[in-house]
């Protein structure tokens, strides 16, 4: 019997997700695109219930479907799925950009200084590292020049949804609010030089899974090289 991971794509979360109707992805969007102008973040990331509102609010929202870790397999050999309850515990990922023909050298300061690269739903609360709670002392991130937008850039932008559309961001990326620029900087270099990331918690708030620290390290420092220092090639995830 082949392995599970066979009946997926390459690179993908524990999740597929999806939003149900066209009216809850733009709800979505307009506020996470909000939430990206007011805290200077181009990965905003926020729960399904400030959004949405609480309870049955969320139902009929988004939908995530996995395959069941417990019983992969039904008896009759057919593969076990099974969907995520947005009701009680859901984020919403935004991942932006600066528009190319933005001049103001303070960063973006409306929607149309911001270009959308993906915008997704996914469950929390399972297991993972949940970007919105996590304390930053918690995953070794409580240092000067560093703040909850680095956990968002990890999760978001260098997390398994868009981490293959860095050289979208690389565009632009020097346009971006001068204290984000700043924020991700001094966040890079410290994961780089103390790596207080462990493997197994990079995949828990990225679902991107490197085989040893070293590689893991090695990756990070060409992000920052990259955004920072013109290094040409993108750098590329593990699959």
């Amino acid at each position: 019997m082949s392995s599970i991971r066979d009946e997926l794509p390459p690179r993908t979360g524990p999740w597929a997700s999806r939003f149900d109707t066209e009216d809850a992805l733009v709800q979505a969007d307009d506020a996470l695109r909000e939430a990206a102008l007011k805290n200077h973040d181009l990965s905003p990331i926020l729960p399904f219930e400030a959004v949405y509102g609480e309870g049955e609010n969320c139902l009929g929202k988004a939908t995530a479907i996995t395959i069941d870790p417990r019983r992969p397999y039904s008896p009759d050999g057919e593969v076990n799925y099974v969907y995520a309850d947005f009701s009680t515990r859901g984020l919403l990922y935004g991942v932006y950009r600066p528009a190319r023909e933005l001049e103001n050298e303070e960063g973006p300061e409306n929607d149309a200084d911001l270009r959308n690269t993906t915008l997704y739903p996914y469950p929390g609360g399972y297991e993972e590292i949940d970007p919105v709670t996590v304390a930053l002392a918690d995953i070794g991130l409580d240092v000067p020049g560093v703040d909850r937008r680095l956990v968002n850039f990890c999760a978001g932008i260098l997390g398994v949804e868009a981490v293959d559309d860095l050289g979208m961001l690389r565009e632009t990326f020097d346009a971006a609010w001068p204290d984000y620029q700043d924020t991700i900087r001094a966040g890079l270099k410290h994961l780089v030089a103390n790596q207080p990331l462990t493997v197994e918690q990079w995949f828990g708030l990225t679902y991107v899974q490197f085989p040893d620290q070293r590689e893991l390290r090695a990756y990070l420092a060409q992000v920052y090289a990259y955004l920072f220092d013109d290094f040409e090639a993108m750098p590329l995830a593990p699959q």
